[in-house]
């Protein structure tokens, strides 16, 4: 048998009171769980976000690495293209360099103080035909010698008399063959 002194109003009170304790310490504990929990998550969180910088790191270099070696492949393959044109190009100008040759050595040894208007290397026959303007009367006869005496312009040279009847301003217009 149990007795109890306390009257039954405090009785209710001190079971109120424990219940208040028990809500109240029941509360602070979720209460501290809930902050472990929210820690915990946060620390998840920043884990994860540090991984995600990371990866999206990596990929922007291999990323990066793709495109480089893209461009690199797109480079060779324009390379190789170029290459192609420049030894057509090559071909081209071999084929053609007989008459740049034939150009530049007239122009430097033969067409001295004239002004060429037309000049023309047929390639078959290397027919060069030359139309211009001399100054002076000289200067032509300069030309027409040296188309005499020099071995590389010396064969079938038309050189009309009319380019030699003025003695100041002369439009002219002559043609040889050139040998090499």
């Amino acid at each position: 048998m149990k007795t109890n002194l306390i009257p039954p109003e405090q009785i209710e009170r001190i079971r109120m009171k424990i219940y208040y304790q028990n809500v109240i310490s029941s509360g602070f504990i979720l209460f501290l769980l809930t902050l472990l929990l929210i820690i915990s998550l946060a620390g998840i969180l920043t884990y994860l976000h540090i991984n995600y910088r990371s990866l999206e790191n990596e990929i922007a270099v291999e990323q990066s690495r793709v495109i480089q070696t893209e461009t690199y492949k797109g480079m060779e393959k324009k390379i190789v293209v170029l290459n192609k044109e420049l030894s057509e190009l090559q071909k081209i100008q071999d084929k053609k360099s007989n008459v740049y040759q034939i150009f530049d050595d007239i122009s430097r040894n033969l067409l001295i103080g004239v002004k060429v208007y037309d000049l023309k290397v047929d390639k078959t026959t290397n027919l060069v035909t030359v139309i211009g303007f001399s100054s002076t009367r000289e200067n032509l006869l300069n030309i027409k010698t040296t188309l005499e005496t020099n071995p590389k312009y010396n064969k079938e040279i038309d050189f009309p008399l009319s380019n030699l009847a003025n003695p100041r301003n002369i439009n002219f217009r002559f043609s040889f063959t050139y040998t090499q």
